[in-house]
């Protein structure tokens, strides 16, 4: 047995997220925070916040495009 194959075998049962599991995962966190902050009352920082959040979205759908198109 070589060290790839155990290597293989470890990783097997770790609980490890596969790219593009992990940028879906992140995509629904980042809608979920999004929604609940849009339900509460306006203020700036909460503005400021939904930008990132937006601007986080924007790019990890377009990496997930870009992992589908692969």
């Amino acid at each position: 047995m070589g060290w790839g194959s155990l290597l293989d075998r470890v990783t097997s049962w770790l609980p490890i997220p596969k790219r593009v599991e992990g940028i879906k995962n992140t995509i629904d966190k980042l809608e979920k925070e999004r929604s609940s902050i849009l339900v509460n009352k306006a203020e700036e920082s909460k503005a400021r916040r939904l930008t990132v959040i937006d601007s986080q979205l924007l790019d990890l759908r377009k990496r997930l495009q870009n992992c589908s198109s692969d």
